[in-house]
Formats: structure tokens, sequence, C-alpha cells
């Protein structure tokens, strides 16, 4: 008997749990609301030293840009190093930063054109570069003026990026509201807007992406920062999802820097195959002469080549310092030895190499075929 009344006792407990259970009010977690656009009262004030960072940047390029329009022509000046760039910029980047300056001016001041050593050679003991078409080379074909600009937007716009955004993660002072991810917004070089960029890193997603469909890097980006925006104006339940879209916006800036790789790489195949049809001298159906076409190539060489550089460093990327290095000795161009680009003027079999650094690019990321014929075109908004 005393079984029997012990069994009941504990199945009444346990019909009693499963009706309180049963009657128990669940909460629902609270859902993060993500705006349809990027919005800022303070943006110039907030990002005033990202701003201010992109601007110098933008000086230094326009400074270069005179000198190889100068080339050959007037006398060009020393070229000084930004503070504000260098303060950013990896230190070891911005060493090699500070030669090129020199070599750049130098070679502005070369009083012929460039030289091709030709195959397996070795620029002349004296020589600086010069001009090929339109385009201002160093003295070992490599055009100094892109690693001083598109090198820049890794070694020092993102790697200032990785720093906001561990300060936002961390709640350093002055990075613990929304404010703080319109830092990120500019570094990028963009505006709340989103709209059109010239020649920042955004503009080389914006041409990685689709348009007609708003997908690929430009977007994802902007959602990107519209959700870490969101997440920061809710409080610290969503510092989860915050963390998240800093991540992913580093993650898809770090891509449409890699896709522009691959574009360079075809870009120079493209260029490269052209000239081949012409004899020196003779033009095009545009009115290009093969010189021109081939400092053309060689400009898109040296995209590639500083795009892909950049990253070399990096603390929070994806691709290895190991794989950059594989590319850069593809492009012969490898860090911290004199480069060869000028053997791209002499050899043959570019389109191998330049497939290669393609398909290894590819290979780290994980883009599929469609994406990589899609990462040729430019597409602007």
């Amino acid at each position: 008997m005393k079984r029997t009344i012990l069994t009941f006792s504990i199945l009444g407990l346990i019909f009693a749990s499963c009706s309180n259970d049963d009657d128990a009010v669940v909460t629902p977690p609270p859902t993060l609301t993500i705006p349809t656009t990027y919005t800022s009262a303070n943006f110039n004030t907030n990002a005033a030293t990202e701003i201010g960072v992109v601007a110098d940047l933008n000086a230094l390029t326009s400074l270069t840009n005179a000198a190889e329009s100068d080339a050959q022509m007037n006398t060009v000046n020393a070229i000084a190093f930004p503070s504000s760039v260098q303060s950013v910029t990896l230190s070891s980047y911005a060493t090699l930063m500070q030669g090129w300056l020199v070599e750049i001016v130098n070679a502005a001041n070369s009083t012929d054109g460039f030289q091709n050593p030709g195959l397996g050679g070795t620029p002349a003991v004296g020589q600086e570069g010069g001009l090929l078409g339109d385009r201002l080379l160093d003295e070992n074909g490599l055009e100094l003026e892109q690693m001083l600009q598109k090198g820049v937007f890794g070694a020092g716009l993102y790697n200032h990026a990785i720093t906001v955004v561990n300060n936002i993660k961390n709640g350093v002072s002055g990075f613990t509201d929304s404010g703080a991810v319109d830092r990120l917004v500019a570094i990028f070089g963009a505006t709340p807007a989103f709209d059109a960029a010239s020649d920042e890193a955004s503009q080389y997603a914006e041409r990685r992406s689709n348009h007609t469909n708003q997908t690929g890097f430009f977007y994802d980006i902007q959602l990107n920062l519209r959700t870490a925006q969101a997440a920061m104006e809710a409080g610290s339940t969503f510092d989860t999802e915050r963390n998240a879209a800093l991540d992913e916006f580093l993650m898809n800036w770090e891509k449409s820097n890699y896709a522009t790789v691959i574009f360079y790489c075809r870009a120079t195949i493209n260029l490269l195959n052209e000239a081949s049809l012409l004899a020196p001298g003779e033009t095009n159906s545009d009115g290009e002469t093969k010189e021109e076409i081939l400092g053309d190539a060689m400009h898109a060489y040296a995209e590639g080549v500083a795009f892909a550089h950049g990253f070399r460093g990096i603390s929070n990327k994806i691709i290895t310092d190991s794989e950059i290095d594989g590319i850069l000795a593809a492009l012969l161009a490898p860090a911290g030895q004199t480069p060869t680009s000028f053997e791209f003027l002499n050899v043959t079999d570019y389109e191998t190499t330049l497939s290669q650094v393609e398909q290894n690019i590819q290979a780290i990321y994980g883009f599929t075929n469609d994406e990589v014929s899609d990462f040729y075109t430019n597409n602007n908004l």
C-alpha cells in the first residue's frame, strides 16, 4: 500500500510539473531590425580621422599622377609621404613606400624612356626607368604609382579598418556607439549614401558586383555595415550580430581585393595579346601605338601586383602570407627582392602564368567559375 501511494504521489508531481511547463510563457528572443539604408547625422565628425587619411592618400596619388604627366618634360620635385597615411600603414609597407617615392621621382626625371633589358637581362647601370607609352615605369618595369596607392588600400586602409573593428569589439573609449561604424564606411572610401566612388577601395568592390541584381561585394558590405550600426544602436543584446557583421565586412573587402587581382591578371593578358599583333610604332584601330598598349599592359599588371602585395603582413585575413608570396613570385615581384617585371614584355607564356595566378586565387576563396568570369568586367554604377 505504501509503495502504491508513493507511486501515485510521484506521478502526481510529474503531471503537475508538465502542467506548469505547458502554462509557462516563453519569451521569444529579440530580433534585430536592419534598415534598408545607412544613415548618419554626424558622419564628417565621427569619421574625421578616416576622411583625412583617404584625402591625403588621394593627394599623394595626384602628385604621382602629375609626376607621370611631367615625366621627361618638366622637373619633378621630391614627393612627401603624408604622415596620416603613414600612421595607419604597416611599418614594413611604409618603409617600401619611402623608397618608391624616391624612385618614382627619379624615373620621372630620367632623360630617356623605359629601356627594356630584354629576356634574361638586367637594367643598365644608372638606368632609372621612364615612360613606356604613357605609363611611367621604374627600371625594372614596375609602375610604382600603383604600389603607392592600390597597395595602401590593403596595407593602410584595410589595416586601419581592422583596428577600428577590434576597438568596437573591445569597447574602447570612442568606439562604443554606432558612430564608430562611420569610421569603417569612410576608410572603405564610401559615404553614407554609398554612391559611386572614385578610385577608392569601395570602387573596386563596386566593379566586382552586379548592379542590375544588386548583388556582390559592394552590396554585401553595405548590409554588413548597416547591420553593425543597427546592432550597436539596439544595445549589447546584439553584440554577437554586431561582431559577425564586422567580420563579414572585412572578409568581403578582402575578397573584393583579390577578385580585383583576377581582373588585372586578365586585363594584362588581353593587352599583351593585343600588342603582340602590332609592329613597333604601328597603331590599332583606336589609334594607339604598340608601345602605348604595352604601357597599358604594364599598368594593369602593376595594379594586380599592388592589390596582391598590400595584404601581406595583415593580421586579419583569409589568404596567408605564404599564398601571397606565391602570387608575387609568379608575378615576378617577390616581396623584399628586386622585381623583374619587364620579363612580361619578353616572354611568350605570360598567359599561362597569369591564368595560374587567377586559378590560385579562385581556389583560396572558393570563387565559382561564373564569379571569376564576372570579375573580368568592370561593372560601374
